[in-house]
């Protein structure tokens, strides 16, 4: 296996678990995308969502994914959402493989129960209610987490799960020089400048990342 994977899947259902197994086991680099974000600024993902609000949240979720361009041999444990916004799975796409992890609300249920006060998107939500927003938020969903090349069903999951992609030929496509050219211009155009993103505010890890993005 020499391309990026990436895992994606609902809240609970073991994409860091596994990913940091399966990278160990086959020689990749893991990277946990919530755990980047949270390093880099010095304050959870709860944090962010609490003093920033989901939007902001979301294009630090898509600056940090897209560092990964041009990488090899890389597995990245996305967050539940990550798929859903931006371009980010047609990116992933064009990057590499994805993977779903496949869940039953029963299943994230029982995973999530207790950590409700971390999980940005349950800690207002009535235990009483929880199942039932698991399953409308899934339903959502999955229109996103359907478009993997591949599915995991969670419950059969081991750590030689993904054998099935030795044998698995990465399928790339080499654009001519006029659409390479217009896609780097693009994403000169739509680059993120880190520091606007959480404006007037003295987070953690800004000025570092600054100095990197211009060295």
């Amino acid at each position: 296996m020499k391309h990026n994977i990436f895992l994606i899947g609902f809240m609970g259902s073991g994409k860091s678990h596994w990913g940091h197994i399966w990278a160990l086991k086959n020689g990749y680099t893991f990277c946990d995308l919530d755990a980047e974000i949270e390093k880099a600024f010095g304050m959870t993902v709860e944090m962010i969502f609490e003093k920033h609000g989901e939007e902001k949240f979301r294009e630090l979720e898509r600056y940090h994914l897209k560092k990964i361009e041009n990488k090899k041999k890389y597995l990245v444990a996305c967050g539940g959402g990550t798929p859903c916004f931006f371009d980010n799975l047609e990116w992933m796409k064009n990057q590499g493989k994805i993977i779903y992890l496949k869940a039953t609300p029963g299943y994230i249920l029982n995973r999530v129960m207790d950590e409700t006060s971390k999980r940005p998107l349950l800690k207002e939500v009535n235990t009483s209610e929880l199942l039932f927003f698991i399953q409308k938020k899934l339903s959502e969903r999955e229109p996103f987490y359907s478009k993997a090349h591949h599915t995991l069903e969670v419950e059969n999951l081991s750590e030689d799960s993904l054998c099935f992609l030795e044998e698995e030929p990465l399928k790339t496509s080499i654009p001519n020089r006029d659409v390479r050219a217009k896609k780097e211009a693009a994403a000169q155009k739509n680059e993120v400048d880190e520091s606007s993103l959480i404006q007037e505010e003295n987070v953690p890890g800004i000025n570092k990342l600054k100095s990197e993005n211009h060295a």
